[in-house]
C-alpha cells in the first residue's frame, strides 16, 4: 500500500544474494527499474538477466552501481534501491542513495543469514594506514550500524529471504506519477520574494536535501531573466543542475521565450569582465571560500545554496565560515546577508523515517527530539576535564560520539559520513576531548603514524610505494627527499574544533597542551597538515609549531594551499625539527615570490617567520641538494618538489662556467628558474607533452650534476 503520508518504505533483507534478489525484485515488480548498490557488483550483473521468483513468474531487470560510482547517482530519483552490505559498507554510499529515494518508494538493506560481523570487510581498507588489513580489524562501525538497524526507532522492516514468510510478500503498488513543473510551495515562493526584493547584498539559502532548492533556483532564474536582469549561474559542475535547467526551460517555455541557460563554470565567470545584477551559485560550500569571496564581487546581487547537512557533511561549516564574511560586507543602504530557509521537504512527506533515521546514524542533523547544547548554563561553572576516546570505547558512550561528530561536522565542511567509520574503525585514530559537564568544548583527532620500515621508507623516498596513511611521513620522505623521516613516530593532530561559542578562549591550545603532555613519552613530533590561511597559521605558531612544507597546490575543496608543521618532543626530535625548518626557509626564499605570486603579504609573512635577515645564498649547491636532485632524475621525485634545487644549481653552474648562454638548454633552464611553474610555456622549447618535459629536464639535470663531478 502507499503510505499516506508520502513515507519511504524501508526493508532489512536477509540471505543469501539470489533470495535476497528474489524478494527485493518482488516488492519492486510494479516500480521502475530498480538500483543495486554493493562494494562489489559483479555476481548482481551476472544474474541480471531474468530472475524467477517462487511462482516461477519472470521479474525485470535492475540497474547496478558500485560504491565508488554512487556519487554519479547525485541528482537522480529512484523508486527503489536495495544496498547490498555483506562484503563492504559504505556510510557516504547509504546516505547518498537515501536521499535519492522518491516518496512511498523503496529502500532496501540486504545483509547475510549469518555473523556478518565476522565477514570481512572489503570496503574497510581504504579507512586503514598501513599495514593494517582488514582481516585485523573487529569493525567496530559495523556494531554500531547493526545496532541502529535493528533498534527501536529503525525504520526497517525485517525479512529473512531464506526462510518461509508467515505473511506472503506483496508487491508495491505503482506509484503515482510525479507532477513536472509544481507550482512552488508556499516556502518557495517566500523565499523568492525576498530575493525579488533586493533588500540584501548577498543571499545565502541552505537547506536539507530533497527540499526544492534547484526548482526554486531554476524558476527564479527565468524570472530574472524576463524582468530584463542581468543574471548568471554557477556551480562545481553541470551535471547536479539538471533539475535546476529543466525549471528554467519550463518558465521561459510557458512565457514563450528561448534563451539558454546562462550558465559558467566558475573560473571563466571569473575571468569574464561583465558585471551581473544576479548571480546564483549553485552547491555553493562544494566550491573553495576564496574562490567565492571573488565571485561575491561579480554581481550587485548573489545567491549562495547549498546542503544544510548530508553526505558531503558541508553546510554548516560552510555556514558558519563564509556567512561571517557576507555579514561582515560593507553596505549602502542593504542588508549585508539575509539567509533564506526551506524546511518542508519535497520529494518525500514530512518527518520521513528514512531521512530521520539516516541523519540519526551518522549524525547529520541535531537530534529534534532533544535539544543538546554544547554548553550548558549549569556546566559553565565546572572545571574542563580531558579525556581520550578510542575505538569501541565510544559504541558505550553514543550521546558523546554525536556531541562529538557533530563538533566537527559544524566546524569542517569535509566532514562526511565516512568520517564516523574512521574514526571507529582506524586503529591509529584516537580523540581527545576537552568537556565541561557533558558538554564538548573542543575536540582534537590524532592519528599515529610513522615507525616505517627502512626498505619501506626507501621505496616511499624513490616514489615506487605508497602506502595508506602516515600522511606526514611519507610526505617528507617523498617530497623533501628527509631520508630518515620514516623512522620517527608522529601524532598527526588530523582535525581541531572548537564549540563556535567556546571560541577565543584558549581552550582549543589548551587542549593541545595536554596532548602534548600526553605523547611526550609516546612519540617524537607532534604535526599537522592544513589549509594554509594567516589565522590558522597563526594559531599553529602561537603553540609551537614550525613549518617543514608548503604544498605546490591548492586545495579542492579550500582553495588553499596545504602547510605542515611539527612540533618536536625530545632533544633528537629538535635538532632534526631545526634542520628541516631551515631547509623550508631556504627553498621557501626561492619559490614563495616566483611560484605563490597569489599568497598575500599576510600569509607570507606568516610563512616566512623564522627567516635569517641575511638570505641564504642561492648559488651554494648542498649534498642535500645533489641527492634531491639525484631522486628527480633517477626516481620519481616530483619536478614541483625539486624547484629551488633546480635553481640552485642551474645559479651555480652558471657562477662556476659550466652553464654558458651558448648551451642548448641555457634559455629552457633560464625560464624554469625564473617563471613561475604554471606560466612556463614548455611548447616554445618543443617539448609538447607533460611527459616529454619530464624526460627532457631529467636529461638536462643529469648533464649539469655530471658536470659537477
Amino acid at each position: 500500500m502507499h503510505l499516506s503520508d508520502n513515507h519511504r518504505h524501508c526493508f532489512l533483507l536477509t540471505g543469501s544474494i539470489n533470495e535476497v534478489l528474489s524478494d527485493f525484485l518482488h516488492l519492486c515488480e510494479h516500480l521502475s527499474t530498480p538500483l543495486i548498490c554493493a562494494h562489489d557488483v559483479t555476481e548482481y550483473n551476472q544474474l541480471n538477466t531474468s530472475v524467477l521468483d517462487s511462482s516461477s513468474f519472470e521479474i525485470p531487470s535492475f540497474r547496478t552501481c558500485s560504491f565508488k560510482q554512487v556519487r554519479q547517482e547525485l541528482g537522480s530519483t529512484h523508486e527503489a534501491i536495495l544496498v547490498d552490505l555483506t562484503h563492504g559498507v559504505s556510510a557516504s554510499a547509504l546516505a547518498i542513495l537515501a536521499g535519492t529515494v522518491r516518496g512511498n518508494g523503496v529502500f532496501a538493506i540486504a545483509l547475510p543469514d549469518g555473523d556478518w560481523l565476522n565477514i570481512v570487510d572489503q570496503d574497510l581498507p581504504r579507512y586503514l594506514p598501513w599495514p593494517y588489513e582488514s582481516e585485523q580489524i573487529n569493525s567496530s562501525f559495523k556494531r554500531f550500524l547493526l545496532n541502529r538497524l535493528y533498534s527501536n526507532t529503525s525504520p526497517f522492516k525485517v525479512i529473512q529471504s531464506n526462510q518461509v514468510q508467515t505473511t506472503p510478500l506483496h508487491a508495491l503498488p505503482t506509484l503515482d506519477s510525479v507532477e513536472d513543473n509544481a507550482p512552488l510551495t508556499k516556502e518557495q515562493t517566500k523565499a523568492q520574494s525576498c530575493l525579488f526584493d533586493e533588500a540584501a547584498k548577498s543571499y545565502v539559502l541552505i537547506a536539507p536535501r530533497g527540499r526544492g532548492k534547484s526548482t526554486l533556483l531554476g524558476d527564479s532564474l527565468a524570472k530574472m531573466l524576463q524582468a530584463n536582469k542581468k543574471v548568471a549561474l554557477t556551480a562545481p559542475n553541470q551535471a547536479a543542475i539538471q533539475t535546476l535547467k529543466a525549471r528554467f526551460e519550463h518558465v521561459l517555455k510557458e512565457a514563450h521565450l528561448d534563451a539558454p541557460l546562462p550558465f559558467y563554470a566558475p573560473d571563466a565567470l571569473l575571468a569574464n569582465d561583465t558585471r551581473w545584477d544576479i548571480l546564483f551559485v549553485d552547491e555553493a560550500s562544494m566550491i573553495p571560500v576564496p574562490l567565492l569571496m571573488a565571485l561575491n564581487q561579480k554581481a550587485e546581487h548573489c545567491l549562495f545554496s547549498t546542503t544544510d547537512y548530508g553526505y558531503e557533511g558541508a553546510g554548516k561549516g560552510f555556514g558558519i565560515r563564509f556567512c561571517h564574511y557576507l555579514q561582515a560586507q560593507s553596505t549602502i543602504e542593504k542588508l549585508p546577508l539575509q539567509p533564506l530557509t526551506l524546511t518542508l521537504p519535497i520529494r518525500w512527506g514530512g518527518n520521513d523515517p528514512l531521512e530521520n533515521w539516516i541523519n540519526d546514524c551518522f549524525f547529520l542533523a541535531p537530534n529534534q527530539n532533544e535539544e543538546i547544547p554544547f554548553i550548558h548554563a549549569e556546566s559553565a561553572s565546572l572545571s574542563q576535564v580531558y579525556k581520550a576516546v578510542v575505538g569501541e570505547a565510544w559504541l558505550t558512550q553514543p550521546e558523546l560520539l554525536a556531541r562529538t561528530f557533530q563538533l566537527l561536522v559544524s566546524a569542517h565542511y569535509q566532514t562526511s559520513p565516512d568520517n564516523l567509520r574512521w574514526i571507529l574503525d582506524d586503529p591509529s585514530v584516537s580523540a581527545y576531548l576537552s568537556l565541561q559537564g557533558s558538554a564538548v568544548n573542543s575536540v582534537a583527532i590524532i592519528t599515529e603514524e610513522g615507525q616505517l620500515p627502512d626498505e619501506l621508507s626507501l621505496a616511499v623516498l624513490q616514489g615506487t610505494r605508497r602506502p595508506r596513511g602516515h600522511l606526514v611521513p611519507q610526505s617528507l620522505l617523498a617530497h623533501e627527499g628527509i631520508e630518515d623521516a620514516g623512522r620517527y613516530r608522529y601524532w598527526r593532530i588530523s582535525r581541531i574544533a572548537t564549540q563556535q561559542s567556546e571560541q577565543n578562549k584558549g581552550l582549543a591550545s589548551r587542549l593541545l597542551t595536554h596532548i602534548k603532555t600526553v605523547a611526550h613519552s609516546r612519540c617524537d613530533f607532534l604535526c599537522t597538515s592544513f589549509a594554509a590561511t594567516p589565522d590558522v597559521v597563526s594559531f599553529w605558531l602561537k603553540n609551537g609549531y614550525f613549518p617543514v612544507r608548503l604544498g605546490t597546490a591548492k586545495d579542492q575543496a579550500s582553495g588553499c594551499y596545504s602547510l605542515m608543521m611539527v612540533k618536536p618532543l625530545n632533544e633528537s626530535a629538535q635538532e632534526k625539527a631545526s634542520i628541516w625548518h631551515q631547509a623550508y626557509l631556504a627553498n621557501l626564499a626561492i619559490n614563495l615570490p616566483r611560484d605563490y605570486p597569489d599568497i598575500d603579504a599576510n600569509l607570507a609573512n606568516k610563512l616566512s617567520e623564522g627567516v635569517l635577515n641575511t638570505e641564504p645564498s642561492a648559488t651554494i649547491l648542498s649534498e642535500k641538494d645533489q641527492k634531491d636532485l639525484a631522486l628527480f632524475v633517477n626516481y620519481h621525485r616530483p619536478y614541483l618538489t625539486i624547484r629551488a634545487q633546480l635553481t640552485r644549481l642551474v645559479k651555480h653552474a652558471i657562477t662556476h662556467k659550466q652553464l654558458t648562454t651558448t648551451h642548448k638548454d641555457y634559455s629552457l633552464l633560464n625560464t624554469a628558474i625564473t617563471q613561475s611553474a604554471s606560466e612556463i610555456d614548455f611548447t616554445s622549447f618543443g617539448l609538447k607533452t607533460k611527459k616529454q618535459v619530464e624526460k627532457h629536464l631529467k636529461l638536462v639535470v643529469e648533464e649539469l650534476l655530471r658536470s659537477r663531478a
